[in-house]
C-alpha cells in the first residue's frame, strides 16, 4: 500500500513536469525557476485588458407608433375551442 502512494506522487511529478513542458515552460522545468525576481525594465508590461474600440455616436432613430392590434375575435375563438372539445372527446372514446 505504501509502494502503491509513493508510486502516486512520482507519478503527478511526472505528469505536472509533462503538462510544463508541454505548455512551453521550458526553463521552469529544466532549472525550476517558477518565480521571477523582477520584471525586465527593456520589456514594457501588457496591459490585461484589451483596448476597447472606438465607438461612433448611434444614429438618432425616430420613434413610431405601433401598429394597431387587431380586434379581439371571439367567434374565431370560440371555433378553436370546439375543435380542441371535438379533438379530446374523440381521443377519451379510444
Amino acid at each position: 500500500m505504501f509502494e502503491i502512494g509513493i508510486f502516486c506522487v512520482i507519478f503527478v511529478a511526472v505528469s505536472y513536469w509533462a503538462f510544463l513542458w508541454l505548455m512551453g515552460r521550458r526553463g521552469d522545468v529544466l532549472h525550476g525557476e517558477f518565480v521571477e525576481s523582477e520584471p525586465h525594465a527593456e520589456k514594457p508590461l501588457r496591459s490585461v485588458f484589451p483596448k476597447r474600440p472606438a465607438r461612433s455616436e448611434l444614429p438618432q432613430r425616430s420613434v413610431e407608433a405601433a401598429p394597431e392590434q387587431p380586434a379581439f375575435q371571439r367567434e374565431r375563438l370560440e371555433s378553436l375551442l370546439e375543435t380542441i372539445k371535438q379533438d379530446l372527446n374523440r381521443l377519451a372514446r379510444k
